[in-house]
């Protein structure tokens, strides 16, 4: 999906009060019809990991709507431009360079620590702002760029879902399988989860690479888990993947349990997994059982606009782009976006406060989630 995308907004939220009071007030200083503020997002719009890059976009596009039916900021319509990165390094960098050339204040994405890490020296380089909205290697921890994120480092996703693992199932063998596409991400959850998990007693047997978008055999790998006696699958890769390969084990008469990491908690993995991916369990920091009235308001919102739940990318994309016109608000187009945004540390999320510390990295409590009944719920 390329070019301008022009929306208005449908409802506000409750939670935009002191955000719309900011914005009106700055509109009403200033009369007449001012040039749109561009704001990029760049995502996997197409092929096998696309769920978390169109999650995303619809979740900026619901804030742009939102925030266009109040009159913008300071008086100018926020227009989204938006790019496809297709997973692809190269083209992540081309569409990165084709959104600062044409005039955005700043991007929000990538979806992926992959992404994130091909494109960071031209983001710093051209002192871009780039806000990750599910981005969470801790190889981009405690580092002073143009790169923040709402989304909580994964070391701490990955250390609490072997603990899980272990106390909850009973997990003392584990065998992983991992995205050699998203290394960045992936490689350092399999070496925090294998570390956590040998602390407490257990060990990783064996762990296993593919690609996305290549070739693998998911049949195969199924059965080398089986083969290796396991008591356990550690799955760190995208939600289609995973649930291809929970069926594979299911169809060879497998019922180990699964561990998956957050990157693979989407719809996708409920659609495609069907019964063979039930009682996988997760550590994230996304409660869809969520009560708290402004994520209701916003699951209501966004289930009306886009005829289906949001996941936790859709949320917190839709967080990231807040926090971006937050900032835009109060320090303008052409004032310092990223030390506005650290400036103010704490955030209001949809389900509670959120912070990001001096290095724009997001502290966030976890939950375990368990897939019960075909839909994800709390397990703890």
């Amino acid at each position: 999906m390329k070019g301008p995308i022009r929306r208005h907004m449908l409802m506000s939220t409750p939670w935009h009060v002191a955000l719309v009071a900011t914005l009106f007030l700055s509109a009403c200083s200033g009369c007449g019809r001012e040039e749109p503020i561009k704001v990029g997002f760049v995502g996997g719009l197409t092929g096998r990991l696309s769920d978390l890059g169109t999650a995303g976009r619809d979740g900026v596009l619901l804030a742009v709507e939102e925030v266009n039916r109040t009159g913008g900021i300071r008086g100018r319509e926020i227009v989204l431009v938006a790019k496809d990165d297709r997973h692809d390094p190269d083209e992540a960098r081309k569409v990165d360079r084709e959104l600062i050339e044409e005039g955005v204040v700043a991007i929000i994405g990538h979806m992926t620590s992959a992404m994130t890490a091909a494109v960071l020296p031209l983001i710093n380089e051209k002192r871009m702002l780039m806000i990750g909205p599910t981005v969470s290697s801790d190889e981009f921890s405690g580092i002073d760029d143009y790169f923040l994120r709402v989304m909580a480092p994964s070391l701490q996703e990955a250390v609490r879902l072997a603990q899980a693992a272990f106390s909850l199932k009973g997990a003392r063998e584990v065998f992983a399988v991992f995205d050699e596409s998203n290394a960045s991400y992936s490689r350092p959850y399999i070496e925090a989860f294998g570390g956590e998990l040998q602390r407490l007693g257990g060990r990783m047997v064996q762990t296993k690479s593919f690609s996305s978008g290549k070739e693998w055999r998911p049949g195969e790998i199924a059965g080398s888990i089986l083969a290796s006696g396991a008591d356990g699958v550690l799955l760190v890769a995208a939600a289609g993947d995973a649930a291809m390969l929970c069926q594979q084990l299911r169809k060879i008469g497998s019922c180990i349990p699964a561990f998956a990491a957050g990157w693979a908690m989407t719809d996708e993995f409920l659609r495609t997994g069907g019964p063979a991916v039930e009682s996988a369990v997760f550590s994230h920091v996304f409660d869809q059982e969520s009560q708290s009235p402004r994520y209701l308001k916003f699951k209501q919102d966004f289930s009306g606009r886009f005829g289906r739940e949001p996941d936790f990318a859709a949320m917190y994309a839709y967080e990231a782009a807040n926090v971006l016109f937050e900032a835009i608000a109060s320090a303008g187009v052409s004032g310092p976006l990223k030390e506005t945004i650290i400036g103010k540390a704490t955030f209001q999320g949809l389900q509670g406060d959120f912070a990001l510390d001096r290095f724009g990295d997001a502290v966030r409590p976890r939950v375990i989630v368990t897939v019960r009944e075909g839909r994800f719920a709390t397990a703890e």
